[in-house]
């Protein structure tokens, strides 16, 4: 997990917790919280959670996981163990310390709560959230306070306070619909990527702030249909199909997610990792649907690729989400009778690497896994390419089915420290070769 804390901009200067001069709110409906850390040997940062108690603030509260490596990755929010807080009137309130490390070394820290059986709020950012780069070891440092009960102000959200709707977003939807990475403020508005990587700018757009979770509906445009099914189902138009549903589901859960493309148009694997890495979100999910069919089996040949953390292990967030989504998918879409699935022998949760000799090698396969900072999984729901399943994925059953699995899979991860099932420990190999580059730019407004 991860947590840290304290400065509101790079120059503004760590407080230490003796001197901090935040007293607590004293009401007795109040949740004050704050995030407290410190630098220890190797680079290391530690997290811990405080919360009003009297009128004074709480002992530190050490969570499992509440250690940010050195060698994490930068822009990959981590999250640490559900926590209790408890105000005056012995009210209870779920929260959990969220904190990523930024690429000049800072570490930046907040706060989530949930309210009982519901999911995660959008990330709390106090205005001093930053552990500077050169704070001596052993010094804790404390962020600003944060009650829970009164988050405005303080939430990442379109529909924030002043201050909120002040910040650059991190990605907005542009007028006509398509999602895109926010690279500067302009004087006329935002200089945005495009989805074939290029910068424009546009006039307005509804901003992109604390997404949890970016949708993938891979392939897309009139050069990148994918597989196609014996009924002339494109995966193109499938993968748009489910992302879409993927998202409406997730949204229902109370779980923000925004899609890397939202109608038929191309848009560069780069860019669509690229607009993950610039959101901080959670999970990545890629949408996909297989060929060539391989043998017949008895149950979906499902498989969920996953990032890789060194040769030879996976990245455990991701191998994490992977196994989530394995067990739930494979659980729904066996509900399906009459249908004769298609399966390899190594179907399941596993990494696909490049063999010797293949650009990029030594690496992940493909594209999706291997550039985005965030969490990634890449899903080959099943094999469009063998005609019974086609006629099952063309239908409006099995897209709520794929969805709902989908949602409750990610539900699940963000909720829980539940890992799964359907693990394949060695790696597969393969070369996909080029990714298609072939782009034509669409209209953002």
């Amino acid at each position: 997990m991860a947590a840290v804390v304290l400065a509101a901009s790079a120059s503004v200067a760590a407080v230490p917790e003796a001197d901090d001069g935040a007293e607590p709110a004293s009401t007795e409906t109040a949740y004050e919280v704050r995030v407290a850390a410190q630098r220890v040997a190797g680079g290391v940062v530690e997290l811990a959670l405080q919360q009003t108690a009297g009128g004074a603030w709480s002992e530190r509260i050490l969570g499992e996981r509440r250690f940010v490596a050195a060698d994490a990755a930068p822009g990959r929010w981590k999250w640490g163990p559900e926590l209790t807080v408890t105000n005056s009137a012995a009210h209870d309130i779920s929260a959990r310390v969220v904190a990523r490390r930024l690429t000049d070394g800072r570490v930046e820290v907040g706060l989530q709560q949930r309210p009982e059986d519901g999911a995660w709020s959008d990330r709390l950012l106090p205005e001093r959230r930053y552990v500077p780069a050169g704070t001596a070891l052993g010094r804790w440092l404390v962020s600003s306070p944060v009650d829970l009960m009164n988050p405005d102000g303080f939430v990442v959200s379109d529909t924030g306070s002043s201050d909120i709707e002040q910040r650059m977003p991190e990605a907005l939807v542009t007028p006509t619909g398509v999602p895109v990475a926010v690279l500067e403020r302009t004087t006329d508005g935002y200089l945005v990527r495009t989805p074939c990587g290029n910068a424009a700018e546009v006039s307005d757009g509804t901003p992109l702030n604390g997404v949890q979770v970016v949708v993938d509906p891979g392939h897309g445009g009139r050069h990148d249909f994918g597989a196609i099914g014996p009924n002339g189902l494109t995966e193109r138009d499938l993968n748009l199909t489910l992302g879409s549903a993927v998202v409406e589901a997730l949204t229902a859960r109370g779980i923000s997610a925004v899609a890397t493309r939202t109608g038929n148009y191309a848009s560069l694997l780069w860019v669509r990792a690229a607009l993950a890495d610039a959101l901080g979100a959670d999970a990545l999910i890629s949408i996909h649907h297989n060929a060539p069919s391989p043998s017949r089996s008895t149950r979906p040949g499902t498989e969920v690729y996953v990032q890789s953390a060194s040769a030879k292990q996976p990245d455990p967030d991701s191998s994490r989400l992977g196994g989530l989504l394995y067990t739930h998918i494979t659980e729904e879409l066996s509900e399906f009778s009459g249908v004769t699935w298609r399966s390899r022998r190594d179907a399941g949760v596993l990494r696909v690497r490049l063999p010797r000799g293949a650009n990029n090698y030594p690496n992940d396969s493909y594209g999706m896994i291997r550039r985005p900072n965030v969490p990634a999984v890449l899903i080959e729901y099943g094999y469009l390419s063998n005609r019974s399943e086609a006629q099952l994925f063309a239908t409006d059953e099995y897209v709520s089915a794929a969805a709902r699995a989908t949602a409750n899979a990610v539900a699940e991860y963000l909720a829980t420290d539940r890992t799964g099932s359907g693990f394949v420990e060695q790696p597969r190999y393969f070369n996909p070769g080029r990714a298609n580059s072939r782009c034509d730019d669409i209209k953002l407004q």
